[in-house]
């Protein structure tokens, strides 16, 4: 396992660590297990990570009968690009946002809200958005921290964030998925049709540059990002 992984969860493990290690005054085989207990605690915050966020956010499986345009865009992209196709998932809110995650699956996580509003064309700019961020590993680190955000500092989500998406952040994302799809205007509509709108995701701070649409105190104006996307 990685160390950037083991250092995310050190908090936790540690805390594990020396509780065990303080049970061994009482039966000394327990100290035996400080080890072992701490390795199973990093075990579990990342096998357990994309879970947790998904069951945080109250995302459920794309239903068979709906959103087939993201549906369509996600397999057609994929088998172009050679991304593996991720989950697809749906949070039931009027807000217009889309979630990437990259924890031991990889899963796109669209807002109701989303996939009423976007075209065909503007759904295949912000999908490629999204799927550069999982291809490249990009929101791994900030998916496994905001997974653990209630046992680990700010500092150590600080990290993460610059392991995984750096200062660049979301307008590298959008000049990426540009790249993929070879079409400017399709993610630059979409961002002109969000703007404006509602994209906040209750529960969702946490995952940073994972969204779209990051939340407020992290959020570079989209109206920058749109006069990006014009120059491309």
């Amino acid at each position: 396992m990685p160390t950037r992984i083991l250092a995310i969860f050190a908090i936790p493990a540690l805390a594990v660590f020396l509780v065990f290690l303080l049970l061994g005054f009482a039966w000394w085989p327990l100290a035996l297990l400080s080890l072992p207990a701490a390795a199973a605690t990093v075990w579990y915050f990342w096998y357990r990570s994309d879970d947790a966020i998904i069951r945080s956010l109250d995302a459920r499986p794309l239903g068979q009968t709906e959103g087939q345009r993201i549906r369509n865009t996600v397999e057609n992209l994929c088998l172009t690009s050679g991304i593996d196709q991720p989950d697809l998932l749906v949070i039931d809110t009027p807000a217009c946002n889309l979630i990437s995650v990259s924890g031991r699956n990889d899963a796109l996580i669209a807002t109701t809200g989303l996939l009423n509003e976007l075209n065909v064309m503007e759904m295949e700019g912000v999908v490629a958005h999204g799927l550069t961020k999982m291809s490249t590993g990009a929101v791994t680190y900030e998916t496994l921290a905001a997974s653990a955000h209630p046992f680990i500092t700010g500092a150590q989500r600080e990290m993460a964030r610059r392991w995984g998406t750096g200062d660049a952040g979301v307008i590298s994302f959008d000049i990426s998925g540009v790249g993929l799809t070879r079409y400017p205007p399709g993610l630059r509509s979409a961002l002109e049709r969000i703007d404006g709108r509602s994209t906040d995701i209750p529960g969702a701070d946490s995952l940073g540059a994972a969204l779209l649409v990051p939340p407020a105190a992290q959020r570079v104006p989209l109206d920058h990002r749109i006069e990006v996307l014009w120059e491309l």
